[in-house]
Protein backbone atom coordinates (compact mmCIF):
# COMPACT_ATOMS: atom_id res chain seq x y z
CA UNK A 1 0.00 0.00 0.00
CA UNK A 2 2.93 2.47 0.70
CA UNK A 3 4.64 1.47 -2.39
CA UNK A 4 1.57 2.35 -4.68
CA UNK A 5 1.29 5.72 -2.70
CA UNK A 6 4.90 6.96 -3.41
CA UNK A 7 4.00 5.94 -7.20
CA UNK A 8 0.97 7.95 -7.31
CA UNK A 9 2.93 10.91 -5.89
CA UNK A 10 5.85 10.42 -8.22
CA UNK A 11 3.38 10.58 -10.96
CA UNK A 12 1.83 13.65 -9.87
CA UNK A 13 5.43 15.38 -9.41
CA UNK A 14 6.23 14.25 -12.81
CA UNK A 15 2.82 15.11 -14.82
CA UNK A 16 3.13 19.14 -13.54
CA UNK A 17 7.13 19.37 -14.19
CA UNK A 18 8.06 20.03 -17.89
CA UNK A 19 11.83 19.24 -18.67
CA UNK A 20 13.93 17.70 -16.52
CA UNK A 21 13.27 17.00 -12.82
CA UNK A 22 15.17 19.07 -10.08
CA UNK A 23 16.24 17.18 -6.27
CA UNK A 24 13.33 18.52 -4.68
CA UNK A 25 11.03 17.44 -7.10
CA UNK A 26 11.99 13.64 -6.58
CA UNK A 27 10.33 11.18 -3.80
CA UNK A 28 12.32 11.34 -0.27
CA UNK A 29 14.00 8.14 -0.37
CA UNK A 30 15.76 9.29 -3.88
CA UNK A 31 17.43 11.60 -1.61
CA UNK A 32 19.93 9.27 0.24
CA UNK A 33 20.76 7.39 -2.75
CA UNK A 34 21.68 10.33 -4.81
CA UNK A 35 23.58 11.85 -1.90
CA UNK A 36 26.26 8.68 -1.47
CA UNK A 37 26.33 7.85 -5.04
CA UNK A 38 26.17 10.82 -7.52
CA UNK A 39 28.69 12.59 -4.75
CA UNK A 40 31.82 12.21 -3.37
CA UNK A 41 32.68 12.58 0.59
CA UNK A 42 35.63 15.16 -0.42
CA UNK A 43 32.51 17.21 -2.99
CA UNK A 44 30.06 17.17 0.15
CA UNK A 45 32.94 18.70 2.06
CA UNK A 46 33.57 21.46 -0.91
CA UNK A 47 29.98 21.91 -1.13
CA UNK A 48 29.32 21.79 3.22
CA UNK A 49 31.72 24.86 3.57
CA UNK A 50 30.45 26.88 0.72
CA UNK A 51 26.94 26.43 2.31
CA UNK A 52 28.18 27.33 5.76
CA UNK A 53 27.77 24.07 7.14
CA UNK A 54 29.70 23.82 10.93
CA UNK A 55 32.89 22.48 11.02
CA UNK A 56 32.09 19.24 13.25
CA UNK A 57 29.42 18.14 10.92
CA UNK A 58 32.06 18.79 7.86
CA UNK A 59 34.58 16.54 9.00
CA UNK A 60 32.11 13.56 10.42
CA UNK A 61 31.07 11.70 7.31
CA UNK A 62 27.81 10.04 8.58
CA UNK A 63 26.80 13.70 9.81
CA UNK A 64 27.54 15.28 6.85
CA UNK A 65 25.69 12.97 4.82
CA UNK A 66 22.92 13.65 6.43
CA UNK A 67 22.92 16.95 6.41
CA UNK A 68 23.18 16.80 2.63
CA UNK A 69 19.85 14.53 2.36
CA UNK A 70 17.71 17.01 4.27
CA UNK A 71 18.92 19.97 2.41
CA UNK A 72 17.67 18.36 -0.86
CA UNK A 73 14.18 17.36 0.46
CA UNK A 74 12.87 21.10 -0.10
CA UNK A 75 13.18 23.66 -2.39
CA UNK A 76 15.79 25.99 -1.24
CA UNK A 77 19.09 28.18 -2.29
CA UNK A 78 21.27 25.33 -1.25
CA UNK A 79 19.13 22.97 -3.10
CA UNK A 80 19.40 24.26 -6.03
CA UNK A 81 23.25 24.57 -5.56
CA UNK A 82 23.38 20.78 -5.11
CA UNK A 83 21.43 20.24 -8.13
CA UNK A 84 23.35 23.22 -10.58
CA UNK A 85 26.59 21.00 -9.27
CA UNK A 86 25.44 17.42 -10.33
CA UNK A 87 24.16 18.74 -13.57
CA UNK A 88 27.81 20.18 -14.16
CA UNK A 89 29.97 17.35 -13.06
CA UNK A 90 27.55 15.13 -15.17
CA UNK A 91 26.48 17.24 -18.44
CA UNK A 92 27.65 14.19 -20.38
CA UNK A 93 25.83 11.37 -19.67
CA UNK A 94 22.90 14.23 -19.21
CA UNK A 95 23.44 14.65 -22.99
CA UNK A 96 23.77 11.08 -23.53
CA UNK A 97 20.61 10.25 -21.88
CA UNK A 98 18.99 12.89 -23.13
CA UNK A 99 18.52 11.52 -26.53
CA UNK A 100 15.91 8.76 -25.25
CA UNK A 101 12.18 9.73 -25.97
CA UNK A 102 10.69 6.67 -24.58
CA UNK A 103 11.18 4.19 -21.25
CA UNK A 104 12.24 1.15 -23.72
CA UNK A 105 15.50 3.56 -24.99
CA UNK A 106 16.10 4.97 -20.90
CA UNK A 107 15.77 1.52 -19.85
CA UNK A 108 18.46 0.47 -22.47
CA UNK A 109 20.87 3.03 -21.81
CA UNK A 110 21.01 2.20 -18.06
CA UNK A 111 21.58 -1.89 -18.47
CA UNK A 112 24.18 -0.46 -20.52
CA UNK A 113 26.14 1.79 -17.62
CA UNK A 114 24.83 -0.93 -14.91
CA UNK A 115 27.39 -3.30 -17.70
CA UNK A 116 29.92 -0.75 -17.81
CA UNK A 117 29.97 0.67 -13.80
CA UNK A 118 29.40 3.96 -14.76
CA UNK A 119 26.67 4.05 -12.20
CA UNK A 120 27.14 7.86 -10.87
CA UNK A 121 26.02 9.43 -14.09
CA UNK A 122 23.63 7.22 -14.92
CA UNK A 123 21.98 7.37 -11.83
CA UNK A 124 21.31 10.68 -11.67
CA UNK A 125 20.81 11.18 -15.84
CA UNK A 126 17.83 8.84 -15.20
CA UNK A 127 15.75 9.78 -11.79
CA UNK A 128 15.51 13.14 -13.39
CA UNK A 129 14.61 12.09 -16.76
CA UNK A 130 10.89 13.35 -17.51
CA UNK A 131 10.82 9.86 -19.58
CA UNK A 132 11.59 7.54 -16.48
CA UNK A 133 8.58 5.66 -15.33
CA UNK A 134 7.84 4.09 -12.08
CA UNK A 135 9.10 0.88 -12.86
CA UNK A 136 12.32 1.78 -14.62
CA UNK A 137 12.98 4.32 -10.90
CA UNK A 138 12.12 1.50 -8.64
CA UNK A 139 14.31 -0.74 -10.88
CA UNK A 140 17.10 1.50 -10.59
CA UNK A 141 16.65 2.62 -6.87
CA UNK A 142 16.70 -1.12 -6.30
CA UNK A 143 19.80 -1.66 -8.04
CA UNK A 144 21.51 1.20 -6.60
CA UNK A 145 20.19 0.04 -3.01
CA UNK A 146 21.66 -3.17 -3.76
CA UNK A 147 24.96 -2.41 -4.39
CA UNK A 148 25.51 -0.01 -1.32
CA UNK A 149 24.96 -3.41 0.54
CA UNK A 150 26.90 -5.21 -1.88
CA UNK A 151 29.95 -2.60 -1.79
CA UNK A 152 29.51 -2.58 2.13
CA UNK A 153 29.71 -6.23 2.51
CA UNK A 154 32.82 -5.97 0.11
CA UNK A 155 34.48 -3.69 1.83
CA UNK A 156 33.80 -5.18 5.17
CA UNK A 157 35.40 -8.96 3.67
CA UNK A 158 38.46 -6.16 1.66
CA UNK A 159 38.94 -5.17 5.71
CA UNK A 160 39.66 -8.67 7.04
CA UNK A 161 41.89 -9.17 4.25
CA UNK A 162 43.29 -6.28 5.19
CA UNK A 163 43.82 -6.92 8.47
CA UNK A 164 45.33 -9.95 7.50
CA UNK A 165 47.74 -9.00 5.14
CA UNK A 166 48.95 -6.44 7.86
CA UNK A 167 49.44 -9.12 10.33
CA UNK A 168 51.49 -10.75 7.88
CA UNK A 169 53.43 -7.78 6.38
CA UNK A 170 56.26 -8.01 9.31
CA UNK A 171 56.87 -11.27 8.61
CA UNK A 172 57.48 -10.71 4.68
CA UNK A 173 59.32 -7.50 5.58
CA UNK A 174 61.65 -9.67 7.75
CA UNK A 175 61.86 -12.39 4.79
CA UNK A 176 62.59 -9.74 2.72
CA UNK A 177 65.08 -7.86 4.69
CA UNK A 178 67.09 -11.87 5.25
CA UNK A 179 66.20 -12.32 1.21
CA UNK A 180 68.04 -8.29 0.41
CA UNK A 181 70.96 -9.34 2.72
CA UNK A 182 71.80 -12.91 1.09
CA UNK A 183 71.18 -10.98 -2.67
CA UNK A 184 73.91 -8.65 -1.30
CA UNK A 185 75.81 -10.82 0.23
CA UNK A 186 75.85 -13.21 -3.21
CA UNK A 187 76.55 -9.98 -4.90
CA UNK A 188 79.26 -9.43 -3.13
CA UNK A 189 80.71 -12.72 -3.50
CA UNK A 190 80.44 -12.31 -6.98
CA UNK A 191 82.11 -9.35 -7.51
CA UNK A 192 84.65 -10.59 -5.44
CA UNK A 193 85.22 -13.22 -7.31
CA UNK A 194 85.01 -11.21 -10.95
CA UNK A 195 87.90 -8.81 -9.46
CA UNK A 196 90.02 -12.20 -9.04
CA UNK A 197 89.36 -13.48 -12.18
CA UNK A 198 89.98 -9.43 -13.85
CA UNK A 199 93.27 -10.20 -11.57
CA UNK A 200 94.48 -13.24 -13.12
CA UNK A 201 93.40 -12.10 -16.79
CA UNK A 202 94.89 -8.93 -16.41
CA UNK A 203 98.30 -11.62 -15.16
CA UNK A 204 97.95 -14.01 -18.06
CA UNK A 205 97.64 -11.36 -20.46
CA UNK A 206 100.92 -9.36 -18.83
CA UNK A 207 102.47 -12.87 -19.03
CA UNK A 208 101.71 -13.91 -22.43
CA UNK A 209 103.10 -10.46 -23.61
CA UNK A 210 106.32 -10.97 -21.89
CA UNK A 211 106.98 -14.01 -23.31
CA UNK A 212 105.97 -12.75 -26.92
CA UNK A 213 109.08 -10.57 -26.21
CA UNK A 214 110.79 -13.12 -24.95
CA UNK A 215 110.32 -15.39 -27.82
CA UNK A 216 111.43 -12.47 -30.08
CA UNK A 217 114.62 -12.16 -28.20
CA UNK A 218 115.56 -15.57 -28.37
CA UNK A 219 114.25 -15.65 -32.80
CA UNK A 220 116.87 -12.63 -32.76
CA UNK A 221 119.74 -14.57 -31.02
CA UNK A 222 118.96 -17.66 -33.43
CA UNK A 223 119.62 -15.27 -36.01
CA UNK A 224 122.57 -13.55 -34.61
CA UNK A 225 121.26 -9.60 -35.13
CA UNK A 226 121.34 -9.21 -31.30
CA UNK A 227 124.98 -9.55 -31.03
CA UNK A 228 125.68 -7.61 -33.56
CA UNK A 229 123.29 -4.55 -32.37
CA UNK A 230 125.01 -4.83 -29.11
CA UNK A 231 128.62 -4.70 -31.29
CA UNK A 232 127.17 -1.36 -32.49
CA UNK A 233 126.01 0.08 -29.46
CA UNK A 234 129.31 -0.75 -27.65
CA UNK A 235 130.88 1.35 -30.27
CA UNK A 236 128.80 4.28 -30.38
CA UNK A 237 128.93 4.53 -26.47
CA UNK A 238 132.45 4.27 -27.00
CA UNK A 239 132.61 7.54 -28.82
CA UNK A 240 130.51 9.18 -26.62
CA UNK A 241 132.13 8.78 -23.96
CA UNK A 242 135.87 10.02 -26.32
CA UNK A 243 133.88 13.12 -26.70
CA UNK A 244 132.86 13.26 -23.30
CA UNK A 245 136.38 13.56 -21.79
CA UNK A 246 137.36 15.95 -24.24
CA UNK A 247 134.61 18.52 -23.44
CA UNK A 248 135.58 17.85 -19.21
CA UNK A 249 139.25 18.26 -20.06
CA UNK A 250 138.28 21.66 -21.98
CA UNK A 251 135.72 22.37 -19.14
CA UNK A 252 138.83 22.19 -16.26
CA UNK A 253 140.93 24.34 -18.35
CA UNK A 254 138.03 26.95 -18.34
CA UNK A 255 137.56 25.97 -14.80
CA UNK A 256 141.58 27.27 -13.94
CA UNK A 257 141.17 30.14 -16.05
CA UNK A 258 137.96 31.33 -13.86
CA UNK A 259 139.85 30.30 -11.06
CA UNK A 260 142.64 32.26 -11.72
CA UNK A 261 140.23 35.55 -12.25
CA UNK A 262 138.14 34.87 -9.42
CA UNK A 263 141.14 35.25 -7.38
CA UNK A 264 141.80 38.67 -8.99
CA UNK A 265 138.59 39.92 -8.74
CA UNK A 266 138.83 39.08 -4.95
CA UNK A 267 142.55 40.58 -4.22
CA UNK A 268 140.90 44.00 -6.02
CA UNK A 269 137.48 43.73 -4.28
CA UNK A 270 140.06 43.56 -0.73
CA UNK A 271 141.74 46.65 -1.88
CA UNK A 272 138.74 48.63 -2.58
CA UNK A 273 137.12 48.07 0.70
CA UNK A 274 140.46 49.10 2.58
CA UNK A 275 140.69 51.81 0.33
CA UNK A 276 136.83 52.65 1.48
CA UNK A 277 137.70 52.17 4.88
CA UNK A 278 140.05 54.47 4.98
CA UNK A 279 137.71 57.00 3.14
CA UNK A 280 135.23 56.54 5.93
CA UNK A 281 138.05 57.65 8.23
CA UNK A 282 138.82 60.55 6.93
CA UNK A 283 135.40 61.52 5.98
CA UNK A 284 134.86 61.34 10.07
CA UNK A 285 138.08 63.17 10.97
CA UNK A 286 137.32 65.52 8.42
CA UNK A 287 133.65 66.11 10.12
CA UNK A 288 135.24 66.00 13.25
CA UNK A 289 137.87 68.71 12.63
CA UNK A 290 134.91 71.18 11.03
CA UNK A 291 132.11 70.78 13.96
CA UNK A 292 134.72 71.64 16.43
CA UNK A 293 136.13 74.43 14.08
CA UNK A 294 132.22 75.61 13.11
CA UNK A 295 131.66 76.36 17.08
CA UNK A 296 128.91 78.34 17.51
CA UNK A 297 130.57 80.79 20.71
CA UNK A 298 133.78 81.61 18.27
CA UNK A 299 133.37 85.01 17.81
CA UNK A 300 137.09 85.20 16.68
CA UNK A 301 137.63 83.29 13.75
CA UNK A 302 141.47 82.20 12.72
CA UNK A 303 140.92 81.05 9.52
CA UNK A 304 139.64 84.31 7.67
CA UNK A 305 142.12 83.48 4.32
CA UNK A 306 139.44 80.23 4.13
CA UNK A 307 136.47 82.01 4.78
CA UNK A 308 137.43 84.60 2.39
CA UNK A 309 137.73 81.65 -0.52
CA UNK A 310 134.18 80.71 0.53
CA UNK A 311 130.66 81.22 -0.80
CA UNK A 312 129.25 84.41 -0.10
CA UNK A 313 125.73 84.32 0.71
CA UNK A 314 125.23 88.37 0.75
CA UNK A 315 122.79 87.83 3.48
CA UNK A 316 120.40 85.74 1.94
CA UNK A 317 118.30 83.66 4.54
CA UNK A 318 118.66 80.04 4.85
CA UNK A 319 116.01 77.50 6.08
CA UNK A 320 117.22 74.33 7.18
CA UNK A 321 113.96 72.22 7.50
CA UNK A 322 114.38 68.68 9.93
CA UNK A 323 117.53 67.09 10.90
CA UNK A 324 118.43 67.17 14.95
CA UNK A 325 118.49 70.21 16.98
CA UNK A 326 122.00 69.40 18.16
CA UNK A 327 123.48 70.14 14.40
CA UNK A 328 122.07 73.37 14.11
CA UNK A 329 124.35 75.13 15.55
CA UNK A 330 127.51 73.82 13.88
CA UNK A 331 124.99 74.70 10.27
CA UNK A 332 124.13 77.95 11.85
CA UNK A 333 127.99 78.79 12.05
CA UNK A 334 128.51 77.69 8.76
CA UNK A 335 126.00 79.77 7.09
CA UNK A 336 126.77 82.72 9.26
CA UNK A 337 130.59 82.07 8.23
CA UNK A 338 129.26 82.67 4.81
CA UNK A 339 127.68 85.87 5.06
CA UNK A 340 124.07 83.97 5.28
CA UNK A 341 121.12 84.06 8.03
CA UNK A 342 120.03 80.90 9.53
CA UNK A 343 116.69 79.79 10.58
CA UNK A 344 115.68 76.40 11.56
CA UNK A 345 112.39 74.55 11.81
CA UNK A 346 112.11 70.91 13.17
CA UNK A 347 109.59 69.63 10.59
CA UNK A 348 106.47 69.62 12.82
CA UNK A 349 107.81 67.20 15.83
CA UNK A 350 107.45 70.35 18.46
CA UNK A 351 106.99 73.50 16.82
CA UNK A 352 103.70 74.32 14.69
CA UNK A 353 102.87 74.19 10.97
CA UNK A 354 101.71 78.10 11.43
CA UNK A 355 105.29 78.85 12.00
CA UNK A 356 106.70 76.68 9.14
CA UNK A 357 104.69 79.15 6.70
CA UNK A 358 105.87 82.19 8.38
CA UNK A 359 109.48 81.07 7.76
CA UNK A 360 109.09 79.44 4.26
CA UNK A 361 108.08 83.15 3.78
CA UNK A 362 111.46 84.56 5.11
CA UNK A 363 113.49 81.71 3.45
CA UNK A 364 115.62 82.58 0.17
CA UNK A 365 116.87 79.09 0.06
CA UNK A 366 115.71 75.78 1.87
CA UNK A 367 117.12 72.75 2.74
CA UNK A 368 115.50 69.07 3.59
CA UNK A 369 117.26 66.43 4.98
CA UNK A 370 115.84 62.74 4.16
CA UNK A 371 116.12 60.99 7.17
CA UNK A 372 115.11 63.76 9.78
CA UNK A 373 111.64 64.79 7.83
CA UNK A 374 108.22 63.89 8.31
CA UNK A 375 106.04 63.38 5.12
CA UNK A 376 103.83 66.01 5.66
CA UNK A 377 106.34 68.50 6.12
CA UNK A 378 108.21 67.55 3.10
CA UNK A 379 105.50 67.29 1.29
CA UNK A 380 104.28 71.18 2.43
CA UNK A 381 107.92 72.41 1.42
CA UNK A 382 107.80 71.06 -2.03
CA UNK A 383 104.67 72.84 -2.50
CA UNK A 384 105.29 75.85 -1.36
CA UNK A 385 108.57 76.36 -2.92
CA UNK A 386 106.86 75.45 -5.83
CA UNK A 387 104.73 78.01 -5.85
CA UNK A 388 107.13 80.58 -4.08
CA UNK A 389 109.85 79.97 -6.78
CA UNK A 390 112.03 79.36 -3.67
CA UNK A 391 115.08 77.02 -4.46
CA UNK A 392 114.64 73.70 -2.75
CA UNK A 393 117.55 71.24 -1.68
CA UNK A 394 117.28 67.53 -0.53
CA UNK A 395 119.90 66.25 1.84
CA UNK A 396 120.71 62.59 1.55
CA UNK A 397 121.23 63.01 5.44
CA UNK A 398 121.22 65.07 8.24
CA UNK A 399 125.20 65.55 8.41
CA UNK A 400 127.40 68.33 8.37
CA UNK A 401 129.33 67.60 5.32
CA UNK A 402 125.87 66.46 3.65
CA UNK A 403 124.66 70.55 4.86
CA UNK A 404 127.99 72.11 4.04
CA UNK A 405 128.24 70.25 0.21
CA UNK A 406 123.74 71.22 -0.35
CA UNK A 407 124.56 74.68 0.89
CA UNK A 408 127.42 74.71 -1.89
CA UNK A 409 125.18 73.37 -4.85
CA UNK A 410 122.15 75.61 -3.99
CA UNK A 411 124.45 78.41 -4.43
CA UNK A 412 125.93 77.64 -7.37
CA UNK A 413 122.38 77.21 -8.66
CA UNK A 414 121.19 80.55 -7.79
CA UNK A 415 124.02 82.13 -8.93
CA UNK A 416 125.90 83.48 -6.31
CA UNK A 417 129.48 84.97 -7.23
CA UNK A 418 131.92 83.37 -5.10
CA UNK A 419 134.88 85.87 -4.45
CA UNK A 420 137.67 86.10 -7.16
CA UNK A 421 135.38 84.55 -10.06
CA UNK A 422 134.63 88.37 -11.48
Amino acid sequence: MTTTNSVSATSKKRASVKGRRKLWELEDRFHCSIVGTCLNLDELRKLGRKLGIPTRIVNNDYLLHSAFVGLIGERSTEARLINKTLDRKYRTTIRQFNTAIDPAQLQKLWQDALRLGEINGAFWALVTHPQANEDLLFDAYGKVHMLSHLSGASIRVDMRQLNRLRLQVPHLEQQLLLQRKEAQAALSARKSTISKLEQKLTSQETAEKRCARLEEKLLQHERGTTLSELRNQVEDYAARLTIARARAERAEGRIESWKDKTASLQERNDQLESQLTQLVRERNALENTLEQLLTPDCNQCENSDYCSKDLDLCNRCVLFVGGRNRQCAHFRALVEKRNGEFIHHDGGLEESRQRLATLLARADMVLCPLDCISHDAMNRIKRDCKRSGTPLQILPQSSLAAFSRGLQEIGQTMQIQMPGSA
